[in-house]
C-alpha cells in the first residue's frame, strides 16, 4: 500500500502541460458530426441462475471498490460541479448493484453501505489519499478519477480471471467498458485543460488500447471528444490491468463534451 499511496502524491506532478485548448468543460476540435451525446451504456441485470464462481473476498472486495469510486465522485461532482463526475457517480451505483445481485445470487451477505468507510484497508488508505486530491482542485480531481478507473480495469481484469461462469464473466466484462469509457472521459476533460494525463497504472500499451476501445485513442477518431464503449478486467490495485462491450456513441458519460502493473491487490496486498 506504501507504493499505492507514493503513486497518489506523485500523481499531481506526473501530468504533462498540453497546448491551451477550449474552456473548462469544452471539447477539443474534433468531428462532431461523428460524435452524438449518446445514453449510458446499461450494465446487465440479468441475475445469473447458477451462483458465482468468484470467492466471497474477490467478490466483496470488488463491491468496496466500487462503492469507493462511488463515494469520491460523489464529493467530486458536489464540490466542482462537472458534469463529467455527476454522470459517472450513477454508472458506479449501477455497478456496485450489479455486483451485489451476483452476491445475492450466491447468497453471499454483502455489508450495509457507509459513504466513506471500508472494511478492506487498502481501499480506506487509497480513498482518504485520493480524497485529498479530489478537495484540491477540479484538475487534480479529473487526475484522481482516470487513477481510480486505471486501477478498476487492472483489478477487473484480475477478477475476471478467476470466474469461470457466463453469468459473473457478463458482468465483469460490462464493468470494464464502463471503466474503458470513464477513463476516456477524465483523459477528455483533463485534455481539454491542456493536461496530458500519463497512465499510471496500465502500461502505455494497455492505456492506448482502452482509448482505443472507447473511440478515442491518445486524440483517435472522436479527438478525445467523447467515449464509445469500454473496460478492462482485472482487480483493483495500481498496476496491469479485458473489455466488455455495449453499443453507445463516441460521446458518453457526460465527457466533456465527454506504466507499470499491479492493482490495489497487486501491491500491498490481500
Amino acid at each position: 500500500m506504501k507504493s499505492t499511496l507514493c503513486l497518489v502524491l506523485a500523481l499531481p506532478l506526473i501530468a504533462v502541460a498540453a497546448p491551451a485548448r477550449h474552456g473548462p468543460d469544452a471539447s477539443p476540435a474534433g468531428p462532431r458530426s461523428n460524435c452524438p451525446v449518446g445514453a449510458e451504456c446499461p450494465i446487465s441485470t440479468v441475475t445469473p441462475a447458477a451462483p458465482t464462481t468468484l470467492a466471497a473476498s474477490e467478490l466483496l472486495f470488488a463491491i468496496e471498490e466500487e462503492r469507493m469510486a462511488h463515494d469520491l465522485y460523489a464529493v467530486a461532482a458536489a464540490r466542482w460541479s462537472l458534469r463529467v463526475f455527476e454522470n459517472i457517480v450513477h454508472s458506479e451505483a449501477q455497478h456496485a448493484s450489479a455486483l451485489e445481485r451476483l452476491a445475492s445470487a450466491s447468497g453471499i451477505e454483502v455489508p450495509a453501505a457507509v459513504a466513506g468507510s471500508y472494511r478492506t484497508a487498502d481501499l480506506q488508505q487509497l480513498h482518504d489519499s485520493l480524497l485529498e486530491l479530489v478537495n484540491e482542485s477540479d484538475t487534480a480531481a479529473l487526475r484522481a478519477g482516470a487513477l481510480i478507473e486505471e486501477t478498476d480495469i487492472a483489478d477487473l481484469r484480475r477478477t475476471r480471471a478467476t470466474a469461470t461462469d457466463a453469468g459473473t464473466l457478463a458482468v465483469l466484462d460490462n464493468l470494464e467498458s464502463a471503466s474503458n469509457r470513464h477513463l476516456a472521459a477524465f483523459v477528455q476533460n483533463l485534455k481539454a485543460r491542456g493536461i496530458d494525463y500519463t497512465p499510471q497504472v496500465l502500461t502505455p500499451e494497455d492505456f492506448d488500447a482502452v482509448l482505443g476501445a472507447a473511440g478515442q485513442g491518445r486524440g483517435g477518431q472522436c479527438g478525445l471528444a467523447g467515449a464509445a464503449c469500454g473496460r478492462g478486467a482485472g482487480r483493483r490495485s495500481f498496476g496491469a490491468g479485458g473489455p466488455r462491450s455495449c453499443q453507445m456513441s463516441c460521446q458518453t458519460e457526460g465527457d466533456v463534451s465527454g506504466s507499470g502493473a499491479g492493482g490495489i491487490r497487486n501491491r500491498g496486498g490481500r
